[in-house]
């Protein structure tokens, strides 16, 4: 969480984070003594999972994949397009609203730890990944109509981490649910620079602090 939040995220703007975990989420090792489970088939499938983020969280989704990802890349590309569906209603709906542009003026950036699946967004890939489904190259057209853009981020730097795996390890699982935090949203105005408003600090146990831009006081969280 430390790198990822050290550069700002503009709470006027649409930001989306999203992550898969491939294959069974059970990470438990059985004892020889233990009796063979059979595992349902479905049981295989990924975990997906996204946040939609303005000024706070306003959309996300933890839910198991319909199919079988034969790869990581193939798990995180169904949870970019999962997440790319959200936003395109998000942003339908305020286009309705005559309000879209007080929120973005470019693409709406998703984030995710996966570079294969970064860079198959960008049509940067290999014959290896022809066999995914051609219904996800409909991320490729959000990417090319710039209604989306793609980026990576690092795998232990990602919050919606959390909605995709059995997490035992405390001190990740404490600085996810505290990176999700937020404070009250405020009206957008096209007047608003970024840069003057306040910081809200993210402490993690271990006394890291994450800083990330938001509205209102600076806030220190401590689990």
């Amino acid at each position: 969480m430390e790198s990822f939040v050290q550069f700002p995220l503009d709470p006027t703007k649409l930001t989306s984070l999203s992550d898969a975990n491939w294959g069974p989420q059970d990470q438990s090792v059985p004892k020889e003594t233990d009796e063979p489970i059979e595992l349902d088939l479905f049981k295989s499938r990924s975990i997906a999972g996204y946040v939609i983020w303005l000024a706070g969280p306003v959309d996300w989704v933890s839910k198991r994949q319909t199919y079988t990802a034969r790869s990581s890349a193939q798990a995180e590309i169904g949870a970019v397009d999962e997440c790319t569906k959200t936003i395109l209603q998000i942003i339908h709906i305020l286009e309705d609203l005559n309000i879209y542009d007080n929120y973005h003026d470019g693409p709406v950036t998703i984030f995710n730890d996966n570079s294969a699946c970064v860079q198959w967004s960008h049509n940067m890939t290999t014959k290896g990944l022809r066999y995914i489904q051609m219904r996800e190259n409909a991320v490729r057209e959000s990417v090319q109509n710039r209604t989306i853009e793609v980026q990576h981020v690092g795998g232990k730097k990602n919050p919606s981490d959390i909605f995709t795996k059995e997490d035992r390890d405390v001190t990740h699982f404490q600085e996810c649910r505290d990176a999700l935090c937020s404070t009250p949203p405020v009206k957008p105005s096209s007047s608003v620079n970024p840069t003057d408003l306040p910081l809200l600090e993210l402490r993690s146990k271990g006394g890291a602090v994450c800083q990330a831009v938001r509205p209102g006081p600076t806030v220190t969280m401590e689990p």
